[in-house]
């Protein structure tokens, strides 16, 4: 009877090893699928990245274009700013001496340009009474 308790206490733990390694094998198999899973995720995440850092940096050379234009455009804006500035002081100077001239010679501005006198104010310089349009400012 002893025997028969071994034997079949025997085949309750090889039973039980059974069950085990089953259990193990089936719990690997998880943890496999589950790596690879998370594998597949991970380089679909990276692939995901690499094209929105290519668009970036895309859009980035775009913007950087943009910038350097913009730039180049305000400078020649700031330089077409401080000639108008100069031209303007040049123009007021001038109002300023034909003004005074007239002023100290007593004669009547509209006599001394009637005589062809040379002190005209500026924008009557090429015989016309309405102002003329500047074509270009740049230097």
């Amino acid at each position: 009877m002893a025997n028969a308790e071994k034997t079949s206490s025997g085949s309750d733990i090889d039973e039980k090893k059974r069950k085990r390694k089953l259990s193990n094998r089936e719990s690997a198999r998880r943890s496999r699928l589950k790596k690879q899973k998370m594998m597949e995720d991970t380089i679909h995440e990276i692939s995901t990245l690499e094209r929105r850092i290519k668009e970036y940096s895309e859009r980035c050379k775009v913007e950087r274009r943009r910038l350097d234009s913009l730039e180049s455009e305000n400078a020649g804006l700031r330089s077409e700013k401080t000639w108008l500035s100069s031209y303007v002081r040049d123009l007021e100077n001038m109002m300023a001496t034909t003004s005074l001239t007239l002023t100290q010679s007593g004669g009547d501005e509209q006599e001394a340009n009637a005589d062809g006198d040379c002190r005209r104010r500026p924008w009557q310089q090429y015989g016309s009474d309405s102002l003329q349009p500047v074509a270009s400012f740049k230097t």
